[in-house]
């Protein structure tokens, strides 16, 4: 079973998503590296697997939204951790306001309880990923 690195593979989804059709990145089951199928992210030292998946010998990397670690994640947590801003939340992300959320979190003294929530729910995200597709994620 090949290893997968953690924040690779999460950086991955995160190019996927934000591609928006245009990234495709691709696990070599064999050898657990992540191949990125365009132009501006592909990897001159490796063999670049076909889109098709080489039959089987590769798996695509979803989007981080399909996987459940994009905006949606940061809604879940504003539901669970931060019910009155619930609102100001989707309007910042509505507005792609990166900085202004990051401020929300320091005045409500939530910035350490919004690294463990991403940080569980993207490795248990990826961790059943991996199972599904014959990969074992390492951190």
């Amino acid at each position: 079973m090949s290893i997968v690195k953690l924040d690779e593979l999460e950086g991955a989804a995160m190019m996927v998503e934000d591609g928006g059709g245009t990234v495709t990145a691709m696990v070599s089951r064999a050898t657990g590296m992540i191949h990125f199928l365009n132009d501006e992210y592909a990897d001159e030292e490796a063999p670049v697997p076909s889109a098709s998946g080489a039959n089987g010998d590769y798996v695509p990397v979803p989007a981080a939204g399909t996987l459940g670690i994009g905006d949606g994640l940061i809604l879940r947590f504003a539901a669970t951790h931060m019910a009155g801003d619930q609102e100001t939340v989707r309007d910042l992300f509505r507005d792609r306001n990166t900085e202004g959320f990051a401020r929300l979190l320091e005045e409500r003294s939530a910035g350490e309880a919004w690294e463990q929530f991403h940080e569980d729910a993207t490795r248990t995200a990826l961790q059943q990923w991996c199972t599904e597709n014959g990969l074992q994620l390492a951190e």
